[in-house]
């Protein structure tokens, strides 16, 4: 039997082509579809080309989002104030124009130099008058009053009637002393009422005008009237005790001088305050003494304020 002939070998399939490194400028897409076929891929079965290298596509810039604009104001037009027909011109709007003010700052700086301005001239006044009263060394005066005379109280000695009716003459004097070197007083014309003192009440006698004077340095000076009364109208029990008291001599008084003083210090002369000088319990003079027996001293208050005594 003959032997079979031998088989003849296999082709080898042909090996894959080794991948080429990616270039630093990829080729195009239409390069890559129109590369030739190698020649050991015609021969044998055909192998489909490689995919081209993956591309990154290049992301477009966000658009730009321009800002909204508000719409432009619309301006107010008032109507035209004429009448009649046809086109109406309307003016331009004008808003109302505002007075500008001081700023505020100025005004703060003004009233702190106004503040300021005060307090240094009230600072000067009150060294000008220490220094002032340092040097005159000022003092108030002192004033007593004399026993009233003449006294005359006229009464009825007996009355059916539950009042009685007086007459009465009173005649004061008053004597000041000024102490002061170089300073002298100044006192104005004023009015002096003189009342009987008694335990239900002071009985108004009258009043008297007082003349002006001057009271200089280191001198002593009087103030004098007659206050005089007719009718007095009193019970007859305040009469009762008032005739025997006058009959004793013992009979108390109530002595106010209302005027105005000032001060002179050479040729400076100062204005006029009001001043009251107060004498409770004047008495009479004694019989036969007119004007002899003990004073009794007074006190001074400036614009009639108690607190405000001098003496």
């Amino acid at each position: 039997m003959a032997e079979k002939p031998p088989l003849p070998p296999k082709p080898k399939p042909p090996l894959p082509p080794k991948p080429r490194p990616p270039s630093s400028k990829a080729p195009s897409a239409a390069a890559a579809t129109t590369r030739p076929t190698p020649a050991h891929a015609t021969n044998g079965t055909a192998r489909p080309a490689p995919p081209p290298p993956f591309k990154k596509p290049q992301l477009a810039p966000p658009p730009q989002v321009l800002p909204l604009k508000p719409p432009p104001a619309r301006q107010y037009q008032p109507p035209h104030p004429g009448g009649g027909g046809g086109a109406r011109k309307h003016p331009r709007y004008r808003p109302p124009q505002r007075h500008r003010r001081g700023s505020p700052c100025s005004c703060r700086r003004l009233c702190c130099f106004a503040t300021g301005v005060a307090l240094l001239a009230l600072c000067l006044a009150l060294a000008a008058a220490c220094l002032a009263y340092l040097y005159y060394r000022p003092r108030p005066p002192s004033f007593h009053l004399h026993p009233l005379s003449p006294v005359r109280l006229r009464l009825p000695n007996s009355s059916a009637s539950a009042v009685s009716a007086m007459d009465a003459t009173v005649g004061v004097r008053a004597v000041s002393w000024n102490p002061n070197e170089r300073v002298a007083f100044v006192y104005g014309g004023g009015e002096g009422r003189v009342a009987l003192a008694d335990a239900d009440g002071d009985v108004a006698l009258g009043w008297a005008p007082v003349a002006p004077f001057e009271h200089a340095p280191r001198t002593v000076a009087a103030v004098a009237f007659v206050a005089a009364a007719k009718g007095v109208v009193v019970d007859e029990a305040v009469a009762a005790r008032v005739r025997d008291r006058y009959r004793r001599r013992q009979q108390g008084f109530k002595v106010v001088v209302d005027t105005h003083v000032g001060v002179r210090v050479g040729k400076m002369r100062t204005g006029m305050v009001p001043v009251r000088l107060l004498c409770d319990g004047g008495v009479m003079a004694p019989r036969g003494g007119e004007g002899g027996g003990p004073m009794t001293k007074c006190q001074v208050y400036l614009f009639r304020v108690r607190w405000f005594s001098l003496n």
